[in-house]
């Protein structure tokens, strides 16, 4: 067997999916703090704009995390190829945490003038290196450790822990917000969200200390390769592209179930923001449920079958579900058709995140990842509602967000004719 077993790390499996999974936990968790908070971000960091330009310019600063990201998974994702998954991870979440204490610590712009937005800025830089980096070595390991009966399920927890870090932004947000004064949040409360960040990071690394490392030594006895990229980009090309590919329809449907359906239900619909940000809590929690069920199922009937099985009843049924709510604009339909998308984008995402590392071999395995689902997903997937906001106000039609995830959905269904399904295969 290839894998690293659990009785030879002498860890039980909740160890094991705890340690990997809590920097992906801790980056959707500042992902949806900061956004909680951009309105107060802006007020102490851009002063002398305008109230709109405040919140347009912290949320350009938000964004500038998407860009770095492929960056983060690329140059991480070949460290991790290199010296080992367990260093790789160690570094991501020491970043994470440095990345909180600049944002948490950070004086306002009244006290140090121009610095304060820089600062926040490197910040945002650091968090979405990291967070780019965190994924491919995270997922790259519970393969690896896992059986071969059980790599969906162990590499599920992965795409869970995303869903767990945004109920958790949600719910310390809402806290902030329901216990202290307008007043309190805009002069210290903010920052309550981000001092907890920093206190996860460390918690987070001596659970991760008890891993063990599943690189290992090359079956040659040569030393660790140092071009996991140029392999990856070279003799790897066909099958990276394929899996970039086979990604964009799961990473176009996660942001717009996830995301970008509740604030459209908003600002087109005129629902409610608290009718939002339930729906929103909602959806994360179907997707931290479903993900490991979705696991189960794809180690159990292949990756292909469900994710076929998932893609195209996303396809046929994103178009009746935004239709439904569009007529029948309430909470209730709301949470029903996020909570029904939702179950569609885990099963199309946990098949296709336990193929890609089953395409390569282990000393190219976490660049690959970065490659295919780390860029996939801040490329077409971070661009995703920026696109269908413009698609609504293009076309004028409210359905045309429908029409762009289903034919994401089409178009990635494509590489799996070529994709190897490895389901209950040992892996190299």
């Amino acid at each position: 067997m290839s894998t690293l077993t659990l009785e030879k790390a002498g860890l039980s499996r909740a160890n094991v999916i705890a340690a990997t999974t809590i920097g992906t936990a801790l980056e959707f968790y500042d992902f949806t703090i900061y956004s909680f908070f951009a309105i107060q971000i802006g007020q102490l960091f851009f002063p002398a704009a305008s109230p709109v330009n405040q919140f347009l310019l912290s949320i350009a600063v938000f964004g500038v995390g998407f860009v770095v990201r492929p960056l983060g998974g690329i140059v991480i994702g070949a460290y991790a190829d290199r010296v080992g998954r367990k260093k790789a991870m160690v570094l991501t979440i020491m970043l994470m945490a440095l990345s909180c204490a600049m944002i948490a610590g950070v004086p306002p712009y009244a006290s140090i003038g121009m610095a304060a937005p820089l600062i926040v800025l490197s910040a945002r830089i650091i968090q979405g290196f990291a967070a780019g980096g965190e994924f491919g070595p995270g997922t790259t390991l519970l393969v690896e450790y896992a059986d071969d009966n059980s790599r969906a399920f162990f590499a599920s927890w992965n795409f869970a822990a995303s869903a767990l870090g945004l109920v958790l932004g949600a719910l310390v947000a809402t806290l902030v917000h329901t216990s202290l004064g307008k007043a309190q949040v805009l002069a210290w409360g903010w920052r309550l969200p981000f001092v907890l960040g920093i206190l996860a990071a460390p918690a987070g690394m001596l659970i991760r200390r008890r891993l063990e490392e599943t690189l290992g030594a090359r079956r040659d006895g040569q030393a660790h390769p140092h071009g996991a990229l140029k392999a990856a980009l070279g003799t790897h090309l066909k099958v990276t592209l394929l899996c970039t590919v086979a990604e964009l329809g799961g990473s176009v449907s996660v942001y717009i179930a996830a995301f970008f359906l509740h604030s459209y239900a908003v600002r087109t619909l005129h629902m409610s923001p608290m009718a939002g940000t339930v729906s929103g809590v909602v959806t994360a929690l179907v997707l931290f449920i479903s993900a490991p069920l979705a696991g189960v199922l794809a180690d159990r009937f292949s990756r292909k079958r469900v994710l076929v099985v998932a893609r195209v009843m996303m396809l046929l049924g994103v178009y009746p579900a935004f239709a439904l709510l569009a007529r029948h604009p309430s909470l209730t339909m709301l949470c029903a058709v996020s909570g029904v998308l939702a179950l569609f984008v885990s099963a199309q995402i946990v098949p296709v995140l336990v193929m890609i590392p089953e395409q390569f071999p282990r000393h190219v395995r976490a660049t690959g990842i970065a490659l295919s689902y780390v860029v996939s997903a801040s490329f077409f997937g971070g661009f995703s509602p920026f696109i269908a906001s413009w698609l609504v106000a293009r076309t004028g039609n409210p359905l045309s967000p429908a029409w762009y995830v289903a034919a994401a959905c089409a178009v990635s269904l494509l590489p799996l004719i070529w994709l190897k399904d490895r389901t209950g295969q040992s892996i190299a």
